[in-house]
């Protein structure tokens, strides 16, 4: 959970920024770039908007002992929603393992990379029963077949996890 005192400083950091945002939003998709650094109990937040060539199409974000670095797509320029967005975004668990019943949002073999899997091949199937991709992907050596079902636009869920 983020303290209600860095929430704070977050949002006000979000308000400072929205005559920035609206005016680089009329040439592209402006992004939130930001770094929470922590020092003595104490939450320094420094906010900054870029444009960037190819926007990303899912935030990055990366932790580090006493610092949290991301970029986040700003697709609503209304401060309260960007800074809902950012609120999720640092909530999130980072979710490392692949098991049958986990819903994977985006790119796909973004999401993989980022799990720490190499994808070797993929494989779709249209069935009776609906779409499906199978995945041969290997981590740390290890070798595997993930079957999935997609279950909407950048929407699959994994059926089965087999280790070859």
């Amino acid at each position: 959970m983020i303290e209600v005192s860095l929430q704070k400083r977050i949002f006000k950091a979000i308000k400072k920024l929205q005559k920035e945002i609206e005016e680089l939003s009329k040439y592209g998709t402006p992004h939130l770039v930001g770094e929470l650094k922590r020092k003595d109990d104490e939450w320094n937040v420094d906010l900054t908007i870029s444009l960037i060539e190819e926007p990303l199409k899912e935030p990055l974000l990366v932790k580090e002992d006493s610092a949290i670095m991301f970029i986040c797509p700003i697709k609503d320029t209304r401060p309260y929603k960007i800074y809902m967005n950012l609120i999720s975004l640092l909530s999130k668990k980072p979710n490392k393992e692949l098991k049958p019943g986990i819903i994977i949002n985006g790119d796909l073999k973004r999401n993989f990379k980022r799990m720490g899997f190499e994808i070797l091949w993929i494989h779709s199937q249209n069935t009776a029963e609906g779409s499906y991709l199978t995945v041969w992907t290997s981590k740390d050596g290890i070798k595997y077949t993930v079957t999935l079902q997609v279950i909407g636009p950048e929407k699959t869920m994994v059926v089965e996890v087999k280790k070859i």
